[in-house]
């Protein structure tokens, strides 16, 4: 039964402005405004509201700011999916104050689809190995592009030569302004990847997860804190494919009748996750040439093509990842040995079937 006492806080949030609707127990208004990002102004509105409050906001790009916001003044926080909150993506009229109407409505009746909310520790994880990621691709088109003029200029060089420090001081001898620009901006880059893996490491070795995971052949450190960053609590995806889905190792489906299609991969996923887990699943398969991982993506290939066949190593690779989460023990080359108790069993039932 529901409560009168308690008030429903739909917000729809964007950069410059919020939109809140307030109900009541009842589904009655009690308030709409529309104000500024400033923390302040949420936690005023918020409290000129009676009862126990409960608010709820789309998993936006900046969600998290009005969600500590408004948790912060002890009300009660969700967060939703904004592409499975139908009554908002399918509405003929669509407007701030309309969806910020909605969420408090579906608020109220328990009808949200829910997102998870990590802490602020998570967050800040994530922003790191985001962080460190972003400025070794940053890294990579700066010395394309300053291979690029080298090649314009027609002026020889070792290959691989930007990747060593110590050899590519030979280019300032050339004296020429783009070319002391692009190693600059290498070493100014080199310099951040390095303080950020520094604190990557830190991370790691606080974290049990992250040392279960590296040791996974082709898992370091950097993938290991981003899959705990992303992944963990492990037991918020109750089987692999759940993880798999979250991730977008899996194929859209649509069924009617007796007719079913599977598509291409999920959009609605987590894209730097599922990248990171391909490449590391090359890696993988070039350390361990005879395990699952590679065998499975080698299979797949000859059937159905390396595209496919990359996707089901990454596949494979996510489910080993999610069995020693969730087992919370190291990596295993190959299955273990069965008990004495399994053997003796395995004889009796090969001999009641002869």
């Amino acid at each position: 039964m529901e409560s009168t006492a308690d008030t429903y806080v739909g917000l729809d949030v964007h950069r410059k402005i919020v939109v809140a609707t307030a109900l009541d127990g009842t589904g009655h208004e009690l308030a709409q405004e529309k104000f500024g990002p400033e923390p302040s102004e949420l936690t005023d509105f918020l409290s000129r509201l009676p009862g126990r409050k409960h608010v709820a906001l789309e998993a936006c790009s900046m969600w998290a700011p009005y969600y500590d916001t408004a948790a912060s003044t002890g009300a009660e926080v969700t967060l939703t999916n904004p592409y499975k909150t139908r009554l908002i993506a399918e509405a003929s009229l669509k407007s701030d104050k309309v969806d910020s109407e909605a969420l408090a409505r579906l608020l109220r009746v328990d009808s949200l689809p829910t997102s998870f909310a990590p802490s602020p520790e998570v967050r800040a994880l994530r922003t790191l190995v985001q962080d460190r990621v972003f400025y070794r691709r940053y890294w990579t088109a700066v010395a394309n592009h300053t291979y690029h003029f080298l090649i314009a200029r027609g002026i020889p060089y070792e290959d691989r030569l930007l990747k060593f420090r110590r050899k590519r001081e030979v280019l300032r001898k050339l004296h020429l302004p783009e070319i002391d620009r692009g190693l600059a901006t290498l070493l100014a880059l080199e310099e951040r990847c390095k303080e950020l893996e520094r604190e990557i490491h830190s991370a790691w070795v606080e974290s049990e997860d992250g040392q279960l995971l590296t040791t996974i052949p082709g898992i370091g450190e950097l993938t290991a804190m981003a899959l705990v960053a992303y992944l963990c609590p492990i037991e918020r995806f109750p089987t692999s494919r759940h993880a798999a889905s979250y991730v977008g190792l899996v194929p859209r489906s649509y069924q009617s009748a007796d007719r079913q299609y599977h598509g291409k991969l999920k959009r609605d996923s987590n894209g730097f996750v599922r990248w990171l887990l391909v490449e590391a699943s090359w890696t993988h398969r070039h350390r361990e040439r005879k395990g699952d991982v590679a065998r499975t993506a080698r299979r797949i290939t000859r059937h159905r093509g390396s595209g496919k066949g990359t996707v089901a190593g990454a596949h494979k690779l996510l489910r080993i990842v999610f069995a020693i989460l969730k087992e919370r023990r190291p990596y295993l080359p190959h299955a273990p040995e069965p008990t004495a108790p399994t053997q003796a069993l395995r004889r009796l039932r090969t001999t009641a079937s002869q």
